[in-house]
């Protein structure tokens, strides 16, 4: 049974969860930057989002972070003035979900909203925002800049026990996965 898994820290706004529609195909080496059109194009001057999580994280770097492929889940959020296109994800041992973002804001934006909350780090030499909120149980996110905007990770964690997981475990590892999914970012446009 899929458990629920809230948006923290990525959009601030509700996200529609719906299933997934990719037509798409995409290129098999993680810097080549493909020329498909987004799924989804915002009304604004915004750059297009390039980078689709959906389409272009392959099985194998899911597999490789310990996320099942098959429980994959679109979940885009289309705006007028802003796009982000997502997916969600349990882990392997169904211990995590993870929802993985791409968006046009501008990594300005994202440091603003995440002021409060946020560590400056460096994921394979792109800058990136560690996220961690102690009042939001479970949970830890993170956000990398992009030619585009931002690319982001939220994930919760379900402790098989009652109560909450520590607090060093809500992080734990989850730089790691960035670190593998940063490799299909493209570094430009």
């Amino acid at each position: 049974m899929r458990r629920s898994l809230s948006w923290i820290g990525i959009a601030s706004t509700a996200i529609a969860l719906v299933g997934c529609t990719a037509s798409a195909t995409t290129e098999s080496d993680p810097q080549t930057s493909s020329t498909r059109v987004p799924r989804h194009v915002d009304e604004s001057t915004r750059p297009q989002v390039a980078f689709d999580p959906c389409l272009d994280i392959p099985d194998e770097a899911l597999l490789e972070a310990g996320y099942d492929p098959g429980s994959e889940e679109n979940a885009d959020f289309p705006a007028g003035s802003y796009t982000f296109l997502g997916c969600s994800y349990d882990s392997t041992d169904d211990l995590y979900g993870m929802n993985a973002l791409s968006g046009n804001i501008t990594w300005a934006e994202e440091q603003e909203k995440s002021k409060d909350h946020a560590t400056q780090i460096e994921i394979n030499g792109r800058r990136a925002l560690l996220k961690f909120n102690p009042e939001v149980r479970n949970a830890c996110d993170l956000s990398m800049e992009t030619a585009y905007g931002m690319f982001g990770l939220t994930r919760s964690i379900f402790p098989d026990y009652a109560g909450s997981a520590p607090e060093p475990e809500w992080c734990a590892g989850l730089e790691d996965t960035a670190r593998i999914f940063e490799r299909y970012i493209p570094k430009e446009g």
